[in-house]
Order: C-alpha cells, then structure tokens, then sequence
C-alpha cells in the first residue's frame, strides 16, 4: 500500500481536490492511501460526513509557531519578492501606515536583492538552516511515498515539504489559485512538480518565482470542470431556491452583482443600491431584478440585509472562523447553485474578480465597475486600483471582459448585453481559452493521473 500526504488546510484546497476527481482519481488505484492533514477536529468531522473511505486518513496539526529563523526566511519571502502586484500592494500599505523608512529602504532593497542568484541562495539557506519537526511524527508513522501540498505558500505546506525534502520523498505542488505566484510571496521551498491552472501561472513561476520550466505541469482548473457539463436544473427550479425562498421571477432578466468583500472595498452597499435604483427605474429596461452573490470568505452584515427588504442575495458557504479569510468551504450543493447562477443569470457586474471567468466559461456578458463610488478612498479599499495587478490585467486583455468607466455606461452596457447577449462572444471564449487551458471538464481527473504518475515513477 502507497502513501500519499494532502494538505486540506483551506476551503480552496478541498474545492480543488476533493469537489473534483483529483482524489476520486488517485483511490481508484486499490493500493494507494490518502492521509489528509487539516487544522482541527471540527474539520475532521465536517469533511469525513462526506469524504469517508477506509483509504482516507485524516490528521490534526496545528499551525507551527514562526519564531527565530524561521520568523526572519517567512519575512523575506514577502522583502524579496518582486512584481507589479507586489509593488502595488507595498504602495497600498504604505498609504495606510506612512512609514517613510521601511517603505523605502525596503523598496531600495528589494530593487537590488529581488533577484533570481539571491533569492535561490536565500531559498538554500531557508532550507538546511530552519529546524521545524511538526510532520516528523507523522512520516515516521504512514511511511509516505509522496506529499501534495496544495497551498505552497503559507508556512505549514513549506515545513511539510522541508520534512518531506529532506527524507528525499517525492513532493509535488498545485498553485490553486491564478494570482498567487505574481501576486502573494515567494515560495521558500520548490517542491520537485508544481501543477498549475494554465499557461499564465506557469510563465509567472518561471518569471517570478524563478521555478524551472521542467518542474511545471499544466493541467487547467479542477473547481471548473463540472461547468463544462450540460447538466442544469430548470429555470423554474433555480428561481424557487434563490434567497429569499422563491423571491426570484423567472419571467425577469436576472443581472447578478458579486461583491468585493469587505477586506477591499467600502462601496459593496452603495453598488448594490445603485444596481437596484436602475432596476426599479427601468434604467435597464423592463422586467429586469438584481441578485447579489457574496464571496463566500466574508460575512454579510445583517443590520445591512435587514435595511433592503427587496435584496435577493446568496450567501455561499460556510466559515469555520468569526474572522474573514480562509476558512470557509463550499459544498457540492453550494457550486451546484453557483454553476446555476451562471447558467440562468443574464450578465453578472463585479469588480476584479475570478468570477468573471466563470461567468465566460458558460458565455455569459460580463461587466467590469470601472468608477469609484467612494473616490476619497484609500488605495487598499479603492476597488479599481486591482486591475493594476497582473493576473488580471491578462484577463482583461482577453477581450472578454468589459470595463465601464461611469455610472452611464453601466447602463448603456447593460441594455447592450440583454439585447445582444453574443456581444464580445469571441473576447470571452479567447478568455476561456487562455484561463482554463483545457475545456473538457477532465482537469480534476489529469491532476490525480499525474500524482499517480509520479507515485509510480512513470515520469
């Protein structure tokens, strides 16, 4: 019996591997075991009530206090790491703390040191000279063959994989997520494969986190494979289940708006009440409702809800924590509705945002705020200043995507999709294209056949 290790510590991770045929694909070999590592035995009992396999072991660590070198490698990841989005974020945080020294010398230095001699050397250094024996139990217990880390740049998967590196077990990486590799740090530890999404991630790990093209493995997005399926409710069935019960009217032009979040913007209210005063005011023709889908990492405020008994909204989800974040999970009933939404909305309005891609995939008009309701805000809550950052800015280059620069033509885009919904048809599948690399809904089932793979020294 072959051992594999997962980590499970985010909802991302399991959206990615366990609401896909990642896993599904890896236990259909009889002689392989999976152990999933999670935070706490509330995630145990959550995931076994629908993962539960005599092959699939699950395991409790608590995150590893970061002191001492550790403290100062897990800081240089952010000091050495250098791209646009990082430049911008660092211009974000300084106009919230003013700190003239630190954002200076700091931008001095990452000019002269954020480059690939040093950073692989800091890498080498982070490597033998960090002791951290938080997974050691657990090798010498399962005996693994191979360790998947599925969120390569916090601190628990880069202990996970210095343990695993240094009993010389095969590792391999899924970069979950399209902005992490030129928008979040550098990973202190290159595990020997990393899977990615599509094309872009990959050139961006060459470029920014200097990792060798040879070690990269192109499989396209396991969380859209169920999108490209034909099998959808009734529209009638999906307007019964929107929040509140039955509040939605199929006979309606659905415009769907996704929120920012609280963590980037203070305008989400003021969007939502200027996309229902359109509405009511027919500014986007007749017949015409709005449904509001939050992010699933956030909390609504009630006092809000409470203030607009015409809302229809979606709260997607759960949260495992009271703090926004990562501890949250969507089930296969929540990315049911979501695939749904997609597939009987009429056009969706956000700012940057993911979702603008899964709305292309089912060729669905999507809309772009490119105005400031708030202009007084600073860069952090300003939610156009995202489209600075690179991975978006790819996605806007598509075509696919529309950016509207006023109130006006918001409105004007919106009565030009409802009436013409194949406008920017080619822009968004050239955005489908790029972004999910592989349309057959077999992403999933590629990422377990490579981990397979490599487990049995076929590459």
């Amino acid at each position: 019996m072959k051992t594999v290790f997962i980590t499970i510590f985010e909802g991302i991770e399991a959206k990615n591997l366990l609401r896909s045929d990642a896993v599904k694909t890896i236990l259909k070999n009889p002689e392989v075991r999976v152990v999933f590592f999670t935070k706490d035995q509330g995630r145990v009992e959550y995931y076994q009530r629908e993962f539960s396999d005599p092959r699939m072991i699950y395991e409790v660590v608590e995150a590893p206090s970061v002191k001492g070198l550790d403290k100062i490698f897990r800081s240089l990841k952010f000091q050495l790491f250098r791209t646009p989005t990082a430049k911008l974020r660092r211009e974000m945080v300084f106009e919230v703390k003013k700190n003239n020294l630190t954002y200076y010398a700091g931008s001095v230095l990452n000019w002269i040191f954020g480059r690939r001699p040093v950073v692989n050397l800091v890498r080498a250094l982070d490597f033998f000279l960090v002791r951290k024996n938080t997974y050691a139990p657990f090798f010498d217990k399962y005996s693994p063959d191979l360790v998947l880390c599925a969120n390569l740049f916090d601190e628990p998967e880069t202990h996970l994989l210095r343990e695993a590196k240094k009993r010389n077990i095969k590792t391999i990486g899924l970069m979950n997520s399209w902005d992490k590799p030129s928008a979040r740090c550098l990973l202190r530890i290159i595990p020997d494969k990393v899977i990615v999404f599509n094309d872009f991630v990959k050139d961006d790990l060459k470029n920014y986190q200097f990792v060798p093209e040879g070690k990269i493995y192109v499989a396209g997005v396991p969380q859209y494979d169920s999108y490209f399926s034909k099998n959808f409710w009734t529209r009638e069935e999906f307007f019964k289940k929107i929040n509140p019960p039955a509040g939605g009217d199929p006979s309606k032009k659905l415009i769907v708006y996704a929120p920012m979040g609280t963590t980037y913007s203070n305008s989400d209210w003021d969007i939502i009440d200027l996309l229902h005063k359109f509405s009511v005011e027919e500014n986007f023709g007749k017949n015409t409702e709005i449904l509001v889908r939050f992010p699933p990492n956030d909390f609504i405020d009630k006092n809000e809800i409470a203030k607009r008994p015409w809302l229809l909204y979606d709260q997607p989800g759960m949260l495992f924590s009271s703090k926004r974040g990562i501890d949250w999970d969507l089930n296969f009933q929540d990315l049911e509705y979501l695939k749904n939404t997609l597939y009987h909305m009429d056009l969706i309005i956000c700012y940057a945002s993911s979702i603008s891609v899964d709305a292309a995939i089912l060729d669905k008009p999507v809309i772009n705020i490119d105005f400031e309701i708030r202009p007084a805000e600073v860069m952090a809550k300003s939610p156009t200043q995202f489209y600075k950052m690179e991975h978006y800015r790819k996605a806007l280059l598509s075509g696919g995507i529309r950016l509207v620069s006023s109130p006006e033509k918001l409105i004007e885009w919106v009565l030009s999709y409802i009436s013409n919904p194949r406008s920017d048809q080619e822009g968004r599948q050239k955005l489908v294209c790029e972004q999910c690399q592989f349309t057959d809904g077999r992403s999933g089932e590629r990422i377990g056949k490579f981990i397979l793979k490599n487990l049995n020294n076929e590459n």
